[in-house]
């Protein structure tokens, strides 16, 4: 993968937010919205504030508040945190359930904190972010950084702050899915995640871009453990349980004369710093077949494995049945 330039840019879906080329490198072409300030959005604003003096404030003082608003959400949301807890139940069976439940409490106070942390993904440098994040195998991430690749990743807690981390490093692009009806929202988090380098693309603009920068040596941030339903998935196992998945992950990497490197994000509530699990290069079949989803779902678990809390339980990741199964999150 090649090193990152010092440019950034990304498309919306819109015709007023498209890239533009100049000189080889991408521009952003979003525009800000003057209705931005109007009313309806002064709570975004505020949101954003507070993301703001949290990112300078020590860790401590966010770690406190991820704590008290992870136990406030599990008491507002019951909801929720059942589907955490039938997620656990059914992928770690032979687990104590105090562990499990455990997993649960932990689960919630990580993804409070990520949100938190947006501020510092969003205002603080390059080299301030850099020193927050290890990598687990440092020759293999530069090998990646040379050579370029699908990086093959899940929901974890780290997501949003590994992503960023890659293309402080290295030229690549993602699919983007649009936040919410909130054009505030979109915007603020389009914003945050190209300021560092990143190519995103609308998901209706389809792999060819992303074919293209994985042929020029660069890489793709792919999330593949996504529902997308039964339309172009098949099912195969994960943690024991059959799960819909797109087996894309081998046909990709063909196309794009690219290996697979297994990645997650995880997060230290002790430090405040991230960690980037990486994996040596995995070989997924390029047909789009039951075989090669199997691969991406072991691969995926082999991630998972290595801290189970730092994965998003709270997903859904079973509402697609297969027609013999009832409805495992069915109250």
């Amino acid at each position: 993968m090649t090193k990152r330039t010092s440019s950034a840019g990304s498309p919306d879906s819109s015709a007023s937010s498209r890239q533009s080329a100049r000189d080889g490198a991408l521009v952003w072409a979003q525009p800000f919205r003057w209705s931005f300030l109007c009313p309806r959005y002064w709570p975004v604003w505020f949101f954003v504030g507070l993301l703001w003096l949290l990112a300078y404030l020590p860790h401590a003082v966010r770690r406190a508040l991820a704590i008290a608003l992870a136990g406030l959400y599990q008491r507002a949301y019951p909801k929720r945190r059942r589907i955490v807890e039938r997620n656990l139940e059914v992928c770690f069976p032979d687990h104590a359930l105090q562990e499990r439940l455990a997993w649960r409490d932990a689960h919630f106070q990580l993804q409070a904190y990520a949100v938190l942390d947006l501020g510092r993904l969003w205002f603080r440098s390059v080299d301030y972010l850099k020193s927050q994040t290890r990598v687990s195998d440092p020759d293999l991430f530069a090998r990646l950084i040379r050579t370029g690749g699908v990086v093959l990743t899940g929901h974890g807690a780290g997501l949003e702050w590994i992503g960023h981390f890659f293309t402080m490093n290295m030229t690549g692009s993602a699919m983007y899915k649009p936040f919410g009806k909130n054009r505030l929202l979109n915007w603020l988090f389009e914003r945050g995640r190209v300021r560092h380098g990143a190519r995103v693309y609308p998901r209706e603009q389809g792999l060819k871009p992303h074919l293209r920068h994985l042929r020029a040596g660069q890489g793709f941030f792919y999330i593949a453990d996504e529902d997308l339903g039964q339309g172009d998935s098949v099912f195969a196992p994960l943690f024991g349980v059959e799960k819909a998945t797109i087996p894309l992950a081998g046909r990709i990497a063909a196309l794009g004369k690219a290996e697979i490197y297994p990645a997650l994000g995880q997060l230290d509530m002790a430090s405040g710093r991230y960690r980037l699990l990486l994996l040596p290069p995995v070989k997924v079949p390029a047909e789009a077949s039951t075989d090669a989803a199997e691969v991406i779902n072991q691969t995926l678990e082999r991630l998972i494995r290595d801290d189970p809390p730092q994965y998003m339980w709270s997903l859904k990741l079973f509402k697609t049945a297969t027609s013999d199964r009832a409805d495992l999150y069915a109250s």
